[in-house]
């Protein structure tokens, strides 16, 4: 038994501005039990309310890659080796809620503590809390982000937080920020930028590559195959001309698409178009960030989220880590 309906009023300007929702957060609030964080959530479908004017709702999260999951992965091994330095002697400090929680972006994490200016200039409101019919909002426990304490080649202890999308924030010994995406790449070896690593004129005129040439083709198809699908379909150490850092090239890091991806766009323009839908929707973390502006002055729109049912606690949902 598990309450698997969420709704939301979202007030909407003129202005551009993004809303987050935490799944994970509001349905163990709501259901008095917890729904860990490092999942992938799977919502069967949101539903937009409204027909009071013309505006844009784009909704978005972090795209379902194998440098995302990795990346969280990594970050979970070493948040466990860390805790388990104190742990390992005192086992009954662990808290009886605690839970390796992180955000989807620097956005999200602006948006959790209240909200303000965001990357890109960005207007972030504060969470989008769930309601009843007659807008009572959802009251919350606890819900404290993973910290992590390094003592990071100097001599003071460096408390940041972390998240899957974008570049760090702040410097070594001062962070506040690390997006996991950019780490995992930054610190995994990987392939030669050109595969295979060779020079293509001087290969085509071996001469035992052109022991049965009769005329120039041997060199040119030589040069063909080594030079056609010589580097990757995804970008490596340099993006427009410019050399980045590896793990700035993966997507979702500082350099490439360092933003959530957007899965839908719904647009209300009048009273046929009142109620819209989006189905079948992955969710990692089970955050969704929420794009929106008015045509007009502003107003008020609903957004019904209904989470798949499934074998986690009623729920679809499966495991990160």
């Amino acid at each position: 038994m598990v309450q698997r309906y969420l709704k939301y009023t979202v007030a909407a300007t003129a202005q551009q501005q993004t809303s987050y929702i935490n799944l994970a957060k509001d349905l163990s609030a709501i259901n008095r039990q917890l729904f860990r964080q490092a999942r992938m959530y799977k919502v069967k479908s949101i539903t937009l309310i409204d027909d009071d004017e013309a505006k844009y709702v784009q909704f978005a999260t972090a795209g379902d890659t194998w440098a995302m999951r990795n990346g969280v992965q990594r970050a979970f091994k070493r948040w466990n080796e860390m805790n388990k330095q104190v742990l390992k002697d005192q086992p009954s400090l662990k808290a009886r809620w605690n839970d390796f929680k992180i955000y989807l972006s620097q956005n999200h994490m602006i948006a959790e503590n209240g909200g303000g200016t965001g990357t890109g200039g960005l207007t972030v409101k504060s969470m989008e809390t769930p309601e009843d019919i007659s807008a009572n909002k959802l009251v919350y426990g606890e819900w404290d982000f993973s910290t992590f304490e390094s003592p990071d080649g100097t001599s003071s202890v460096d408390g940041y937080e972390v998240g899957i999308l974008g570049n760090h924030s702040g410097s070594p010994g001062s962070y506040s920020y690390v997006g996991l995406i950019q780490s995992y790449g930054n610190s995994r070896g990987t392939v030669n930028a050109q595969e295979p690593n060779i020079n293509a004129a001087a290969a085509s005129d071996d001469p035992l590559v052109n022991l049965l040439d009769a005329g120039t083709q041997f060199d040119e198809i030589a040069e063909n195959i080594i030079q056609e699908g010589d580097r990757p379909p995804y970008a490596m150490d340099e993006i427009d001309g410019e050399p980045v850092a590896p793990g700035e090239a993966y997507v979702g890091a500082s350099a490439n698409m360092p933003e959530e991806l957007m899965f839908a766009e719904l647009n209300s323009s009048s009273e046929a178009d009142g109620l819209q839908r989006v189905y079948n929707i992955e969710a990692p973390l089970g955050v969704i960030r929420i794009d929106h502006a008015t045509e007009g002055g502003g107003t008020n729109f609903t957004i019904i989220v209904e989470m798949a049912e499934g074998p986690y606690k009623g729920i679809h949902s499966e495991s990160l880590l």
